[in-house]
């Protein structure tokens, strides 16, 4: 009987979504004989490698350990790029080849759509790769924390322990320039800290940098709570001399207004150079869309690879011009305005207010006239919508779609549905749903790899009648 504390020797056959690695116990014991043995999930292994682990998390069909002692090293494993590998929480996969890292993701996907969606793995696509699996991302957030004993830091969260940071030097995730802005920053705070010049009543949040990766400009965003700091002016002269030679061209100020019985209120005042910076997408016509990105608007983290991503659910989409199309869970409105080029309407549901108002701007700064953006909830607004859409256009949350939205979308007997989502196992999960709901048969699943160096996966389903 596997117990927890019980130390085993296990050998890593593959990584689960999620980067833990799974090894099978077969254990003595007549009631836990399995054909395979006990599934066991140990963090920090790849495939191959054998370990000693200690049992952490014992149950019935599972159990959870952590390495002791690395026996044998996998052949698979590669020296990680960053120093801070193993403590940060987001590049999980760096100590595995970026060909091995698309092999993982893929096959997490076959297994979900197989095992979970009851589909033949087959309608699972060849992996679209990223082009630049480095310096990739468009924005980042540091956060701030205090130690115990006080000491102020600036940096990213030690993996499972969301208040404790990682003495940041260097990340390759945004820029070159990231690890020496994050350095000369903590010194400035540390030195703002020591002077008694951070307000009692204000508390530092978070220093938010954004990149547009086609158009190069740059904002800088410092996040406090309730009262404001008096070093704005030596703030935004530090970070004009950091980035100096960038194209630096935004250094904000967001002040969060959060007293205990009061209503939370948002405050952004520029203390240096441009509302808004500028970034374009490219669709494959040649055309370019423009967007306009204010510190709180929502744009998808990785530029580039949004545009394979969106040029995949416009292709699945099988527009001719005079389709009307729902974008249900629409966010900031960027796959309707992709899309809007080819259809003859476009109706974009979302709940975020905030996300439905930069919607309409992005919508009107590329001249659409065409698309409509509608703010509430997506079982409460699609009722009111008197058309009938042609083609459906989903990306919900992470969790999926809820089952009320699942039985308003049969209702609406669209000929075709994209189903664009972040989580193989919801998709494999709802698309099972909607194809018997709809009568819809699922033709193919695209995976795109939007986030190298981490396990998450993004994809874009077509059911058709």
């Amino acid at each position: 009987m596997l117990n927890k504390g019980d130390e085993i020797e296990l050998e890593i056959e593959s990584l689960a979504f999620g980067a833990e690695g799974v090894g099978h116990y077969k254990s003595p014991a007549p009631e836990e004989t399995q054909k395979q043995g006990l599934a066991v999930f140990v963090e920090d292994t790849v495939p191959g490698d054998v370990v000693k682990v200690r049992i952490g998390t014992k149950k019935k069909t599972f159990a959870r350990g952590y390495v002791i002692e690395y026996i044998n090293k996998s052949p698979m494993r590669i020296v990680p790029r960053c120093a801070h590998f193993g403590k940060c929480g987001g590049c999980v996969l760096q100590y595995l080849k970026y060909e091995d890292q698309l092999k993982t993701k893929e096959q997490h996907v076959r297994d979900a759509i197989k095992r979970l969606g009851g589909f033949d793995e087959k309608l699972v696509l060849p992996i679209i790769r990223c082009k630049e699996p480095w310096f990739y991302r468009n924005k980042m957030e540091f956060s701030f924390s205090r130690s115990p004993e006080g000491k102020l830091s600036l940096g990213l969260h030690v993996r499972r322990r969301h208040h404790d940071l990682i003495e940041l030097t260097e990340c390759f995730l945004l820029n070159d320039y990231v690890g020496g802005l994050v350095a000369r920053m903590r010194d400035f705070f540390r030195e703002m800290d020591a002077a008694k010049r951070i307000p009692s009543e204000m508390k530092l949040l978070s220093l938010v940098v954004r990149e547009g990766k086609n158009s190069g400009e740059i904002m800088v965003n410092l996040i406090v709570e309730n009262d404001e700091p008096d070093f704005c002016e030596e703030f935004s002269r530090l970070a004009r001399e950091i980035l100096k030679g960038k194209n630096l061209k935004s250094i904000y100020l967001t002040q969060i207004i959060n007293f205990k019985g009061r209503p939370k209120k948002i405050h952004e005042r520029v203390l240096w150079g441009e509302a808004v910076i500028r970034e374009e997408l490219r669709l494959e016509n040649g055309r370019s869309l423009k967007f306009e990105i204010s510190p709180q608007a929502f744009f998808q983290p990785n530029t580039r690879q949004a545009e394979v991503l969106y040029s995949e659910a416009l292709k699945a989409a099988g527009l001719s011009g005079v389709e009307t199309v729902f974008d249900l869970f629409c966010g900031a409105g960027t796959i309707g305005i992709f899309c809007a080029h080819a259809a003859k309407k476009v109706y974009g549901i979302e709940i975020n207010e905030s996300a439905v108002k930069n919607a309409i701007m992005n919508a009107s700064l590329n001249s659409i006239s065409n698309i409509e953006f509608l703010a509430g909830d997506v079982a409460k607004i699609l009722p009111s919508i008197k058309d009938r859409p042609d083609t459906l256009i989903v990306d919900p949350p992470r969790n999926g779609m809820d089952p009320k939205v699942l039985e308003l979308v049969a209702d609406l007997a669209a000929k075709r549905i994209v189903y664009v989502s972040c989580n193989p196992s919801t998709l494999a999960r709802d698309l099972q749903l909607l194809t018997k709901k709809t009568g819809c048969s699922l033709v193919s699943v695209q995976p795109v790899d939007m986030f190298p160096q981490t396990y998450h996966i993004e994809c874009v389903a077509l059911l058709r009648k």
